[in-house]
């Protein structure tokens, strides 16, 4: 057949042409089922074979040694951050709480405990070791440069008579004074608590009151506890006034004012046998009650393990401070780690106000607080034996936040 009747015939056949391109079409499309099918296929087979899938792409030579060098790079690590931290000089409890940060390490009767972190409380927003002690000075090392550590300290009849006139010179800026001791059914009242308060208000000191609880307290503890308080409001706004004639407390003749102002603890301290009168012959300032009231908790020796001694401790501090936010006051939970995580349910008791007790170098607390008793072992000038010292941190105008 010549060209020209092979042209005649395409002329002849106009539907030729399109049939091919739908042949085409067809084609393609089938071609791109079949593909996506098998990325169906290998997509689904990785997916329910986990690593199965994956050995298809690596040999198990190769699988086995990339798990060799995942492991020992870990192990690595590991050992790096315990040499470091043992060669830095710390601690292998501060070790181990920097190594499981998102855990409460709580060493207890020789023994470590792991404790998660509860969710709904607050997290302590310094970053690890912000807060160290060095020479007995408190250090503040993070970032805020409006950082301001005060430094105080609490007293009770443990120290004896305190020589006020020293201390007030020892650079303390606030005492915090203990009321008594709380136990299960009683209460116990300090015997320095009002010479301690009077003498801190004179010298212009901010004051914060305390409770050692040493055991669940109950009700009529607790209403006795509240009362001895209230006994002291007068207290706070004791002023000595200057002696009659000019004479001075030292002359050992003060004004018929003076005398009828002072306590007996005055009387007995104006005979020379503590104080010096350094502060007779003027009205001193009264010093500011600070509403925050702090419950310092003695760790329990045993708990059940039921559960039912941590609920009767939340139940009873609840309760407490309760008590305490109706008579104007701010309660602050004093507590060590063992404490906050075993003792207590901090989930119920979240809205107050933490004081760590964490003698340690470093405060590690997880959760957010507001102060730090770093010592049961302080010298402090005009305080008879051991002080017990702490420190408050203030970050203004920072992103961070007081811990």
């Amino acid at each position: 057949m010549s060209q020209l009747n092979k042209n005649q015939e395409s002329a002849d056949n106009p539907n030729r042409r399109h049939s091919l391109y739908l042949v085409n079409i067809i084609f393609m499309c089938c071609l791109t089922i079949v593909s996506l099918v098998f990325a169906l296929v290998v997509f689904f087979r990785l997916r329910t074979h986990g690593t199965d899938g994956v050995r298809q792409l690596y040999t198990k030579g190769q699988i086995e040694s990339i798990r060799e060098n995942a492991a020992s790079n870990a192990r690595n690590d590991l050992l790096l951050e315990i040499q470091s931290s043992l060669e830095s000089g710390r601690s292998t409890t501060q070790m181990l709480r920097e190594i499981f940060d998102d855990s409460i390490v709580v060493v207890n009767g020789g023994r470590y405990y792991f404790y998660p972190l509860a969710d709904a409380v607050e997290k302590n927003p310094l970053p690890a070791g912000a807060l160290c002690q060095s020479e007995g000075n408190v250090l503040y090392t993070g970032e805020s440069p409006s950082a301001r550590i005060s430094h105080g300290i609490l007293l009770s009849d443990n120290n004896g008579k305190v020589d006020w006139d020293r201390l007030g010179d020892s650079g303390i800026e606030e005492a915090a004074i203990r009321v008594g001791i709380l136990d299960d059914d009683r209460f116990i009242r300090d015997q320095q608590f009002e010479r301690n308060c009077e003498k801190a208000a004179a010298r212009e000191i901010n004051i914060k009151l305390c409770l050692d609880i040493e055991g669940t307290p109950g009700e009529d503890s607790m209403q006795e506890a509240l009362a001895a308080v209230g006994e002291m409001a007068d207290l706070y706004g004791i002023r000595k006034t200057a002696p009659a004639g000019g004479e001075s407390e030292e002359t050992g003749a003060p004004g018929e004012d003076g005398a009828a102002a002072a306590s007996a603890a005055d009387a007995e301290d104006a005979s020379g046998a503590e104080d010096t009168g350094k502060d007779s012959g003027h009205a001193p300032a009264q010093g500011a009650v600070d509403p925050a009231f702090l419950l310092r908790i003695h760790s329990a020796e045993v708990l059940s393990d039921d559960g039912s001694d941590k609920e009767a401790w939340t139940k009873s501090l609840r309760q407490l401070c309760k008590m305490i936010e109706k008579k104007g006051g701010d309660p602050i939970l004093g507590m060590n780690l063992f404490t906050g995580a075993a003792q207590v349910d901090l989930t119920a008791l979240a809205e107050y106000g933490r004081w760590v007790i964490d003698h340690e170098e470093t405060a590690s607390f997880p959760y957010s607080y507001s102060y730090w008793e770093y010592s049961a072992e302080g010298d402090m000038e005009g305080v008879p034996g051991k002080a017990i010292l702490y420190a408050r941190l203030d970050i203004e105008d920072s992103e961070e936040n007081s811990p």
